[in-house]
């Protein structure tokens, strides 16, 4: 382990695109980290390789079981074999992302929700249990899948088993996109979450990204 004992070969990483053609968020791995430069498997997504460019500039980040961390860097060199490999430069310095939810796993997982109206006579009145499950999650929401369309900034109660612990936790819609008939996806930010259950969930988070490196999916 190096680099203060922050990044290791083999840890999970996301690479976080702001411009050119493939702006997003992509998840892979370090291979080797040397003295000036670090190698990275190149994302797949959907079966196809991200072909970024050499120069791209791009942001690594990636968490531990307490916070999340961040640090610049520029792909300096790409190969397509024998495997396909970018060499990006060694980071300068790594900083602490305070807002820890940055860091999205793919978890499938079932949940049970409800809708929350406003207050009536002082008390929330809120609607009925529905079922649903995640695609993914972060310390600050998930990916809802579900039977019914949400309107943005709808309020929702959800529950969902955190290892053995079932919580309960507020959030709100920031979209929703319908994928099939009776199927939409649906974004989801917690709100009024306390900073012990995000340690919950970041800590979960963790436990599942070292379950997926031992089984080889990062």
């Amino acid at each position: 382990m190096l680099y203060g004992n922050r990044i290791y070969e083999g840890m999970p990483i996301e690479l976080e695109v702001s411009e050119g053609e493939y702006q997003g968020k992509y998840r892979t791995k370090i291979e080797e980290i040397g003295n000036n430069i670090i190698s990275i498997g190149v994302p797949l997504v959907e079966g196809h390789f991200i072909p970024l460019r050499e120069g791209t500039k791009l942001k690594v980040i990636f968490t531990d079981e307490s916070a999340a961390y961040a640090f610049s860097s520029t792909i300096v060199k790409r190969i397509t074999s024998p495997i396909p490999t970018f060499f990006i430069e060694a980071p300068k310095k790594i900083r602490k992302i305070q807002r820890r939810q940055h860091v999205r796993v793919p978890v499938v997982q079932d949940l049970t929700y409800r809708i929350v109206d406003e207050e009536v006579d002082g008390k929330e009145d809120d609607g009925e249990e529905k079922k649903g499950f995640t695609q993914d999650l972060s310390g600050g929401g998930l990916l809802l899948k579900c039977s019914e369309e949400l309107s943005p900034k709808t309020k929702i109660k959800i529950k969902m088993l955190i290892d053995t612990v079932q919580l309960e936790i507020p959030a709100v819609v920031i979209r929703s996109v319908k994928e099939d008939d009776n199927v939409y996806s649906v974004s989801v930010a917690f709100t009024d979450i306390s900073e012990r259950t995000r340690d919950k969930i970041i800590k979960y988070i963790f436990s599942i990204q070292r379950e997926m490196l031992k089984k080889g999916l990062v």
